[in-house]
């Protein structure tokens, strides 16, 4: 029998989905708090240490898991550049919500993210992943010396609904159709891409002559 050294995987890919996998159905069924890297490591057959190696702790795990899951800032790279500018808006919503309607993703994503919402960690995750994947990418779409301030607003929109829609479930929009969010939506979100008109050179705006 040959012993493996700890932390030292044999086959990377194939182990480290293993782990992704184990770690997607441990969070979605038992919640941040209470899910283990021991467990984790357990139920992908590997040793425990194979998982600090890759990921280094709990944190990183649900992070890696996290950005594989919240699937719309890389949907955002595919339809931006297919998708005509006064399009977006309407793109990005019906690619998010079209996601989120899966039972399966749906339920899965809802429970790993209200679960996570208490810990620290968790927070600090979710902040992390918002700020660099989603209001990062959104920026450099929208350009603009407010890009950064537009983006945010237009990640606060797009998180609202799935937080209103998928956990909280406030009516009426957890029970509208997808449509219906979509329409009722999609002038704000279109508000924020659309660049504002040029101010003229003059007076300051807000002030008379």
């Amino acid at each position: 029998m040959v012993n493996k050294r700890p932390g030292r995987p044999a086959r990377p890919t194939d182990s480290k989905d293993r782990i992704l996998r184990a770690a997607q159905a441990r969070f979605a069924e038992h919640g941040y708090a209470r899910t283990s890297l021991r467990s984790i490591a357990r139920d992908a057959d590997v040793d425990h240490a194979l998982v600090s190696y890759y990921f280094g702790s709990k944190e990183g795990l649900f992070k890696a898991i996290a950005e594989l899951s919240l699937t719309p800032a890389e949907v955002l790279d595919v339809i931006s550049d297919r998708v005509p500018r006064d399009q977006l808006g309407r793109a990005l919503l019906e690619a998010a919500l079209t996601t989120w309607d899966r039972p399966d993703y749906r339920e899965g994503l809802a429970q790993l993210i209200g679960d996570g919402l208490a810990p620290p960690a968790a927070q600090r995750i979710f902040r992390e992943y918002l700020q660099t994947e989603m209001v990062a990418r959104l920026a450099a779409v929208i350009g603009g010396a407010n890009a950064s301030k537009h983006a945010a607003a237009l990640a606060s929109i797009i998180a609202g609904i799935f937080f209103t829609r998928c956990i909280l479930k406030v009516e009426p929009i957890a029970s509208m159709s997808r449509a219906d969010v979509i329409r009722h939506h999609t002038p704000a979100v279109n508000a924020i891409l659309r660049p504002p008109p040029p101010t003229r050179a003059g007076a300051p705006c807000g002030t008379r002559r």
